[in-house]
């Protein structure tokens, strides 16, 4: 076989193999892709500052502006604590958690809106066909802002107002569980406690006004739970003896100075103690 013979076999042999190589390619670049494009199975996070439990310089980070993200915004990111109940039950699933819970949010009030929160969600990808959970916990902050209106009408405005976020969940992730997720017992019938400054001894002040609003948050979530057939998860049961007046080894809500119940982010908020229950709640759910 003659030189030029050979180099002719060569490029004849080296284009069918490139031609195989490409039709290859041409099969296996779309399923690469496709398998790129597939989203994990994941829990997301919506709620206020009782789930975000952000601490002091995490939150006054991004209110400054100090936080490598810039200042914190509803609508972009909210300084969040690592072990707060949403993330540590999504560890305990085995569910990567898309938090996007925030101090102050509000919903029939003036602040820092859920819906901006659940908006996040639908533009990031974060609710999904693959979305296995979703848990909302808020309405607090609604009650003493809503202070002098009828408990009827603040009722009936929090359901209306998350019919149509609850339907943007479900539309974006169908496949999920989605659980409006009480809040653990606050008070002491109507009492709190608001200063541990001693070893199991604190003041027990009478404030039934914190009572009313615990129970209102409580049924603002019941009703909308009900509304929207999604699940209502009570923590009241399991933490009715761990309110802010608990002795120091069982409270799991913090007072306002707080030196014995244990680590915590925020006073008159859960504590790490609470959080880690709340946690195992979900998970067992």
């Amino acid at each position: 076989m003659t030189l030029t013979r050979i180099r002719r076999s060569a490029a004849v042999l080296g284009a069918a193999v490139l031609a195989t190589l490409g039709g290859i390619s041409a099969t296996v670049a779309p399923q690469a892709q496709a398998q790129a494009q597939a989203q994990e199975r994941n829990m997301v996070i919506f709620g206020d500052s009782v789930v975000s439990d952000p601490n002091a310089p995490q939150w006054l980070g991004g209110k400054l502006g100090l936080d490598s993200r810039g200042s914190s915004n509803i609508n972009t990111w909210c300084p969040q604590s690592p072990t707060n109940w949403g993330r540590l039950a999504a560890g305990q699933l085995g569910l990567p958690a898309w938090d996007y819970s925030c101090s102050g949010t509000t919903t029939i009030s003036q602040g820092p809106q859920l819906f901006s929160q659940v908006d996040r969600a639908l533009r990031e990808g974060g609710l999904n066909r693959n979305t296995a959970r979703v848990i909302i916990s808020t309405g607090f902050n609604d009650t003493y802002n809503n202070e002098g209106r009828p408990d009827a009408d603040i009722r009936r405005d929090f359901v209306n107002y998350m019919i149509p976020q609850v339907a943007k969940i479900r539309a974006a992730a169908p496949n999920a569980r989605i659980q409006f997720v009480g809040y653990p017992k606050v008070t002491a019938g109507d009492r709190v406690c608001l200063f541990h400054v001693f070893p199991n001894a604190s003041d027990y002040t009478p404030f039934p006004q914190v009572q009313k609003w615990e129970n209102q948050a409580q049924w603002m979530q019941v009703d909308a739970a009900r509304a929207t057939g999604t699940e209502f998860l009570d923590l009241k049961p399991s933490t009715w003896n761990n309110n802010m007046c608990a002795p120091d080894s069982q409270r799991m809500w913090a007072g306002l100075v707080d030196f014995y119940g244990g680590p915590g982010n925020l006073p008159i908020h859960v504590n790490q103690r609470g959080h880690q229950h709340v946690a195992n709640v979900i998970a067992a759910s």
